[in-house]
């Protein structure tokens, strides 16, 4: 099988060192990006199967399992995760945040996280959840566009 050259830098740089989100190659190629990337397709189902066939070839980690193609919902609302996060750079979707499409994937994230603090979200939704780079911390807060003082 010839692997196509971005899977081959990701297996070159992986038997040297983890390749972490943030890991950029030599060159200024952002790999680890990329490889976040790959899993978020393959957990979306949105991966081509010859890419993930390359990516197994060479002992890719893919840290969580596909979601199953019987939860239509959840897939589509991680797919469109997948989205916010690509164009916004980050997984922290507002609350009212409705996509283009109509689907309320803010408040769909907001009640994952709930359930994820009081304990009824199960470990591999978790983990589906901390690929996107979802926690169930408390997010940040930004700055105040209004003040209550006189």
């Amino acid at each position: 099988m010839a692997l196509s050259p971005v899977v081959r830098r990701y297996a070159e740089y992986s038997r040297r060192a983890a390749i972490g989100r943030d890991f950029i190659s030599n060159d200024g190629f952002q790999l680890g990006r990329w490889a976040d990337r790959q899993r978020i397709a393959r957990v979306v189902r949105a991966l081509p199967p010859e890419r993930e066939r390359e990516l197994d070839a060479v002992g890719f980690d893919w840290q969580v399992e596909p979601v199953p193609r019987a939860d239509a919902k959840r897939l589509l609302m991680l797919t469109e995760l997948a989205a916010y996060r690509e164009s916004h750079g980050t997984s922290e979707v507002p609350v009212h945040y409705v996509t283009d499409n109509g689907d309320r994937l803010g408040e769909w994230l907001y009640r994952q996280i709930k359930r994820w603090r009081t304990g009824a979200l199960p470990e591999t939704e978790q983990a589906v959840l901390g690929l996107f780079g979802v926690s169930p911390g408390a997010r940040r807060r930004g700055p105040r566009t209004a003040t209550n003082s006189p």
